[in-house]
């Protein structure tokens, strides 16, 4: 008796979980990338107020010479919302180079069973526990820009015209950011070094997705990397604004769609 249409046919549900995850991995960074430019597009400026401050007793001394209004409006929602898919981005991203990582480097074509629950955990409930953390933590109905600019709809980053490492804008954003570059470039350091010392991944045969592995996760550091100079083009001035500035349109520039190597790819 022919057992391998029976194989054939019990490894291909396998096979299209694993293309499933790829490209909703994919899909899911579209889909948050898509949601921050709607998003910044349409509400990062804020609209400044021209109305003077009510109840205003002429013979008390107020406690700062800034005046500091009630949160009013919807800017404090558009940088919460900013800062989520934002997160979220960079989140997937990780998880889809992570994604291929596993699977070039045990040469197999499906994935562990729990890795569709875990990305899902590490794409979507990271940025959101970091988000409301964030918002807990720094933001006050009558002090809004603990936790948010004045000026820009996004997270408070200075402190007496100076970058603060208190502020949310470090601890919330950059830090995290600059730890899921890391942690990217890893990725594309392991994937180089197991291409370079496997002979099956030399060969001829793997050549072609090993190279859209390199190409991908190399995107995926690329396209943090391209978002985190554009919002530091937004904290310092003079010279350094506009070295980020140059940095920030050279990376978007380069920016393409990256493509699952070939074995994740439905046919």
């Amino acid at each position: 008796m022919n057992r391998l249409p029976v194989l054939s046919f019990l490894r291909t549900p396998r096979k299209q979980t694993t293309s499933v995850n790829s490209r909703l991995a994919l899909l899911f960074i579209y889909v948050s990338l898509l949601a921050f430019i709607i998003t910044f597009i349409a509400g990062v400026q804020n609209q400044p107020r021209n109305t003077e401050p009510e109840d205003v007793d002429d013979n008390v001394i107020p406690d700062s010479e800034e005046h500091v209004w009630p949160d009013r409006g919807p800017c404090t929602a558009v940088a919460t919302l900013q800062h989520f898919f934002l997160l979220a981005t960079f989140s997937w991203n990780s998880v889809y180079g992570t994604q291929l990582v596993l699977l070039v480097r045990s040469m197999r074509r499906s994935l562990p069973p729990f890795w569709k629950p875990l990305s899902v955990a590490v794409g979507w409930g990271f940025p959101a526990v970091l988000t409301a953390v964030t918002l807990a933590v720094t933001y006050r109905a009558d002090s809004p820009l603990g936790y948010r600019q004045e000026e820009f709809c996004w997270l408070a980053g200075l402190e007496k015209d100076r970058f603060s490492f208190r502020k949310p804008l470090f601890w919330g954003f950059l830090l995290p950011v600059g730890l899921i570059l890391i942690y990217n470039m890893v990725l594309l350091l392991l994937t180089s070094l197991i291409t370079c010392r496997d002979p099956n991944l030399r060969s001829s045969r793997h050549s072609s997705s090993t190279s859209k592995v390199l190409v991908s996760v190399s995107l995926a550091v690329l396209l943090g990397l391209s978002w985190t100079l554009g919002y530091l083009v937004l904290v310092p001035t003079g010279p350094a604004k506009t070295t980020f500035s140059i940095l920030f349109c050279i990376c978007t520039t380069t920016q393409v769609r990256p493509r699952p190597p070939h074995h994740l790819r439905c046919h």
